[in-house]
């Protein structure tokens, strides 16, 4: 099973304040993705708005479902968009048998099978990385992997209780002048892991909350940590009226090794 908004009218508010506050020519790091719609989202409207296309995206979440259809979603974007070629996909023909993609005996998806997969997908070479891709990992997992190397941008969009403490922790240490940058892949990092500030190339970040008492508990921490985060902007969205409650994007920047 995969989650889905109750109300995505008003998702797509959000979706759109998301995208247009990403830099063009980023690369992007979405943890806690679902199914990545917002990542996927963000690549389509930069490359609708001749703006610079975004570098890559990058999105991952430790729910195994989310893989096939993170992967039916690329599917139906232009191979200009993704840099992937898109596949056909051939369904059963009413009144016949059907014919899948290839002639190799069907067999159920299982949860085994999607994380399988997602394992293989995961832990094959990729010293040319895709320009969108998803790993199927919890947020932390996704960080210690490497997923936001490189990242001038990364989306965190947690459940009600707010960021994991290990993403917290990486997302409050100051940038390490000391740490190469440009390394987008964690086998070109020749630094003990304790040493490595997995989210070092990050100068903005867009925190989508949908727990309130979470999110300032998570501000606090971000602002108070030396890591030179500043709040750039913070809208709230009322989903369900009639009810207390409020969905919130925070948009945090901070100053570049570069800027330093």
């Amino acid at each position: 099973m995969t989650f889905r908004q109750g109300n995505m009218d008003g998702f797509e508010a959000i979706a759109k304040h998301v995208v247009e506050n990403i830099p063009p020519n980023s690369a992007v790091c979405e943890l806690y993705a679902g199914v990545g719609l917002l990542g996927l989202t963000a690549l389509s409207h930069h490359h609708r708005q001749q703006q610079p296309n975004l570098r890559w995206v990058r999105c991952s979440d430790e729910n195994p479902a989310n893989l096939r259809c993170f992967n039916r979603a690329v599917n139906t974007m232009p191979t200009e968009v993704t840099g992937k070629a898109r596949k056909t996909f051939v369904g059963n023909k009413k009144g016949g048998k059907g014919k899948s993609m290839s002639n190799k005996k069907k067999r159920a998806y299982t949860i085994d099978n999607m994380v399988d997969r997602g394992n293989r997908q995961n832990n094959k070479d990729d010293s040319k990385r895709e320009k969108v891709s998803y790993m199927v990992a919890s947020a932390a997992k996704a960080l210690y992997e490497g997923e936001a190397l490189g990242a001038d941008t990364i989306i965190v969009d947690p459940p009600r209780k707010g960021l994991e403490s290990e993403v917290l922790a990486q997302l409050c240490k100051p940038i390490q002048l000391n740490q190469p940058p440009d390394i987008e892949d964690k086998r070109m990092l020749f630094l003990p892991p304790h040493q490595v500030n997995w989210a070092n190339d990050a100068t903005t970040l867009i925190y989508v909350s949908c727990g309130f008492d979470a999110l300032a508990r998570d501000c606090d921490a971000l602002l108070t940590s030396g890591a030179g985060w500043k709040i750039e902007s913070s809208v709230g969205y009322v989903l369900f009226p009639g009810s207390n409650h409020l969905e919130t994007v925070v948009v945090f920047k901070r100053e570049g090794r570069t800027t330093r």
